[in-house]
């Protein structure tokens, strides 16, 4: 019996890359076990998906998130909301 204990030391970070490089989503969101145990991050930060959400939420603007997270590019935040709501909009319509 063999017992694994954990990743062999020659997978990188980038090698533990959930999202499919030639996903939509890759340029933009990085879902990696090895960074912020696994929860969805802007492409090369450490800032959660879910923050820019919660901002927005909250009533705050796009750019008041953007200064509070200068390592998110602009490109990067309104890429994701664009993603989010064609994924909302082609969920309805599949109802």
């Amino acid at each position: 019996m063999t017992i694994l204990s954990g990743p062999p030391a020659s997978r990188t970070r980038e090698a533990r890359e959930l999202i499919a490089p030639d996903s939509p989503l890759a340029p933009y969101i990085s879902v990696n076990p090895g960074r912020m145990s696994g929860t969805p991050c802007f492409g090369d930060t450490r800032v959660p998906v879910q923050t820019l959400f919660d901002y927005l939420g909250a009533g705050d603007a796009l750019e008041e998130f953007l200064d509070g997270f200068p390592n998110v590019r602009r490109e990067q935040a309104v890429a994701v909301i664009k993603l989010a709501s064609m994924g909302l909009l082609q969920g309805l319509s599949n109802l």
